[in-house]
């Protein structure tokens, strides 16, 4: 067996192809090939009569045999062997050309039947016959004739026991003679015939002692033999059946020590040595595993050499088992599974991942493993989408979603199904037709079967995907969904606090969708209370992220523990199997439940910022603590950096949050603090929607402290444009296109000031922002754009009836978010577009309200601004003290913003 693994030099029972073969010492005890002269009790293997190798008739001196025995702690020599020097005869082959086994067995047994005094070795049943080594040059080679050894009767070798010294042995007796005679004439009627060999008849020189041990010298001239009779006793004893050793008589003469020099065609093989290297690989594995946390925030070449070097040394321990003769069919599956699970994981051989999966497909239908085909074909799949091959996948599903469900495999169909919702939710469209259509069998299936668990989710799942995409009925479906999933709440199977908290969640991200104030403080508190509740759960594991759910059972066996990754068994006495999926651990839970939370209070009237900033904070806080073990131990360095991945892009979603949320109220420190944060973090291989916001983000700290020719180049990128029809802007994530449009409505804003004045531009980008925003979904973005036209001046100015009604629309749409700085715009806006220099009631009426509502929002800069038209309006009023005295205000307020600014810039 040639090992391709890194095994170390010298150490298994295996050969790797360059180690060098234990050689027999010449002690006097064993002979050239390792064959015992004298007989111990030996207790781990058994000896019977079997012939010695012919020597010349000048072998027989009783002088040249005599070797000193050496003491027990002997120290053995090793030298290479060179299976390249074959010294077999040319033999006749057989008629058909080759050996039938059952032919080669008969010509191997019988001569044991016929010559008594034959040795015949008997396999151990850990022992197994091992192929030849590869060539290797070996120190020194003779040609040598071959040569007959002395004769050794049971009945000497029985004497020779009590002294264990070897003893001279007699000439032996004609009958002696007549009987190696008959011998060799039955050895040649069932002689295995042997190939012919151009490299023979060139034979091993034997073996040297060191020097005090050295016998005669004469001693070792005519010990040479030939490697036929090497294998002929090594293809004797390998092809035999293992045998009990209770079938044998065992000698009472056979030593009970091991021999130091076996077979050099022999090599000892243990039953667990397989399973040695399994363990090993799985530890190798799991040491890779752990480290793969450290390394993830500073890859240097030194450890992600050492990483490298254990999932190697891995994946080469399970090439040997897999080189492995003799082994067992569904050992030899799992372990496919496993090499090609890792290569998938690790490595990006795909090519050798996709053969040992071929492979062990082809194995499992040959012995009707169908667990193990199954889950092959699941990590087949997986493997074809991770290469960007989603149409190959998407069709090599339905292949086996079809099979499944043919043969009645519904555990299967679940998997499958749920593997191709994961595949639509990863993609840019989740909720197309075929997406939503695979959601729907998933739930029909589960209510035919009574598998509430399932229904639940795949609902669930469903809402979900519509939340991603926000069309105009996606709120009433996404209720629907909801409903679907609560009506099976109170039976003991769906009460799994994972989709409990699901549920509650989605149904806040619905009323968040909807700007109904009311309604979201009550969802809140019914979120807060059931994350409360959870916390004492034992059930959910506070890192971990497997969810089990629970699945009737079916007679037929299709799972196994070997597929306890995919689909897991049930106890005996518990009715259910379980599908195990990747959901969320319960402390990534409770930090989504902090970042809702927040964007909730929002809408809070009034508003209590403190709370909001401290619920940020310790989202932030969770991240940072647990890193990428927030969702548990990484499987492979890749998982790991793709968690470490999903960790920043997370926290620059609570930095640009925070930073957004401070340039509301002019703390520009605190966002220049978010802005250099999102410089570090937002780098490739993150980008979509978290790089529009950060960029976004840093334009708005620029233009709020007046640099705006900064500010206008921000948003002048190409990132941002709305260039290329509605067609294009058709296939952009919702997300990205609402931040575009939020860039250009602060470009407009910025070329309001006459060094930036632009009209004709200005008429084009109005022109692009009316198809996408006077019907948007979103009513945030529909107010932004209602006073974005009634501020802007244009050449044709807009008509003051068309002000007048985007004035109205934005106030009533801030009414109703309940959004108090944009309130507080709209009516600014209102008191300089229609009051100004009024007099009137109704002028100084909407100058008090647009400067109460300014300091409700407190942006120190609008609170200067509304002041400042109010002390206009007191002025035309005649009513000097009162205009005096907001003068004063909008000053200080002024004074207050410039210093914010200036702070700053000192930072």
């Amino acid at each position: 067996m040639t090992y391709r693994g890194s095994m170390p030099h010298g150490h298994g029972s295996g050969f790797n192809g360059q180690t060098q073969y234990p050689q027999a010492v010449n002690n006097g005890s064993y002979d050239a090939w390792g064959n015992p002269q004298f007989q111990q009790p030996y207790q781990n293997a058994v000896f019977t009569h079997i012939p010695y190798p012919n020597q010349h008739p000048n072998a027989h001196n009783p002088q040249q045999q005599r070797v000193h025995h050496p003491p027990q702690n002997a120290n053995y020599q090793f030298q290479s062997y060179d299976p390249s020097f074959d010294q077999r005869p040319h033999q006749p082959l057989p008629p058909n050309g080759v050996n039938a086994p059952g032919q080669m067995v008969h010509a191997m047994q019988q001569p044991a039947q016929q010559t008594p005094h034959q040795h015949q070795y008997v396999q151990q049943p850990n022992w197994q016959h091992m192929p030849p080594p590869m060539p290797m040059p070996s120190p020194s080679y003779q040609t040598s004739s071959p040569h007959i050894p002395p004769q050794i009767t049971p009945q000497t070798m029985s004497q020779q026991q009590p002294q264990y010294q070897y003893q001279p042995q007699p000439q032996p007796q004609p009958q002696h003679q007549n009987m190696h005679q008959q011998h060799h004439q039955a050895q040649a009627q069932h002689q295995r015939p042997m190939p012919q060999n151009t490299n023979s008849p060139v034979t091993v020189q034997s073996p040297q002692l060191p020097p005090q041990f050295m016998p005669n010298p004469n001693s070792n001239n005519n010990r040479h033999v030939s490697a036929n009779a090497r294998m002929e006793h090594a293809n004797t004893i390998s092809a035999s059946p293992r045998l009990s050793t209770h079938a044998v008589t065992r000698s009472p003469s056979v030593s009970s020590a091991r021999s130091p020099a076996p077979t050099p065609g022999l090599l000892p093989h243990h039953a667990d040595t397989n399973s040695l290297l399994i363990c090993l690989a799985e530890e190798f594995f799991s040491k890779a595993r752990k480290e793969s946390v450290s390394m993830v925030e500073s890859i240097d070449a030194q450890n992600l050499h050492e990483y490298q070097k254990l999932v190697a040394t891995g994946l080469g321990c399970l090439e040997v088992v897999l080189d492995s003769p003799k082994l067992a069919p569904r050992l030899e599956a799992k372990v496919r599974f496993r090499y090609a699970s890792i290569l998938c994981e690790e490595t990006n051989n795909v090519m050798e991942a996709e053969t040992a999966l071929t492979k062990g497909i082809t194995l499992c239908e040959r012995n009707r493993f169908t667990d193990l085909k199954y889950a092959m074909h699941f990590l087949q799949i997986k493997l074809l989408f991770s290469q960007q091959k989603v149409k190959a996948a998407m069709i090599a599903l339905d292949s086996h979603i079809r099979d499944a469900e043919v043969m009645k495999h519904y555990h299967w169909v679940y998997a499958f199904r749920f593997l191709k919702t994961s595949m639509y939710l990863q993609s840019p469209n989740p909720s197309e037709t075929h997406a939503l259509e695979n959601l729907k069998a998933i739930a029909n299936l589960a209510s035919q079967r009574n598998d509430r668990a399932i229904f639940v989710l795949a609902s669930l799942l469903e809402g979900l995907s519509l939340l991603k995409t926000m069309k105009d009925d996606s709120i009433v479906r996404i209720q629907a969904c909801i409903a679907q999933a609560l009506k099976y709440q109170f039976e003991d199977s769906v009460r799994i606090p994972q989709l409990d908290i699901l549920a509650l969640m989605l149904d806040l991200a619905c009323s968040l969708q909807q700007k109904s104030v009311q309604v979201i403080m009550q969802k809140l508190r019914s979120l807060q209370d059931q994350i409360d509740a959870c916390m004492s759960d034992k059930s959910w594991h506070p890192i971990e992220t497997e969810l089990l759910l629970p699945i009737q059972k079916s007679n037929t066996q299709v799972i196994s523990y070997d597929t306890s990754a995919v689909l897991r068994p049930g106890a005996d006495n518990d009715p259910h199997d379980y599908l195990a999926m990747s959901f969320w651990s319960k402390l990534e839970a409770y930090t989504v439940t902090y970042t809702y939370s927040g964007l909730a209070l929002l809408y809070q009237t009034p508003r209590n910022d403190r709370r909001i900033f401290k619920l940020w904070e310790e989202a932030l806080s969770q991240l940072q603590k647990a890193g990428i073990k927030l969702r548990g131990l990484p499987n492979s360095l890749a998982d790991a950096i793709t968690r470490s991945d999903w960790q920043k892009e997370w926290m620059c979603y609570l930095y640009i949050l925070q930073g957004l949320h401070f340039a509301t109220h002019t703390r520009w420190a605190e966002v220049k603090n978010c802005v250099a944060q999102l410089e570090n973090m937002v780098k490739p291989p993150l980008e979509g929607v978290v790089v529009l916001y950060s960029t976004y983000l840093a334009g708005v700290y620029h233009q709020g402290t007046g640099d705006l020719k900064t500010a206008s180049s921000i948003f002048r990128n190409r990132m941002f444009s709305l260039d290329g029809g509605s067609e294009k802007n058709g296939n952009r994530k919702s997300t990205e296109l609402e931040v575009s449009l939020l860039a250009t409505f602060n470009r407009l804003w910025i070329m309001q000031h006459p060094d930036y004045r632009d009209d004709r531009l200005t008429l084009e980008l109005l022109e692009q922002l009316r198809p996408l925003c006077a019907d948007h979904p979103n009513m945030e973005i529909r107010t932004a754009y209602n006073l974005v036209l009634a501020a802007v001046q244009t050449n044709p100015p807009i008509p003051m009836t068309a002000v007048k009604m985007h004035i109205s629309t934005a106030l009533n749409n801030a009414q109703s978010l309940g959004n108090v700085q944009t309130l507080s715009i709209a009516l600014n806006l209102m008191r300089a577009k229609l009051f100004q220099s009024i007099v009137g009631d109704q002028a100084l009426k909407s100058a008090r309200a647009a400067s109460n509502q300014a300091k409700r929002s407190g942006n120190t800069l609008w609170m200067s601004v509304a002041d400042g038209m109010l002390a206009q309006s007191f002025d035309v009023q005649g009513q000097s003290l009162d205009a005096q005295k907001a003068w004063e205000d909008a000053t200080q307020y002024a004074r207050q913003a410039f210093d914010m600014m200036r702070n700053e810039s000192a930072v």
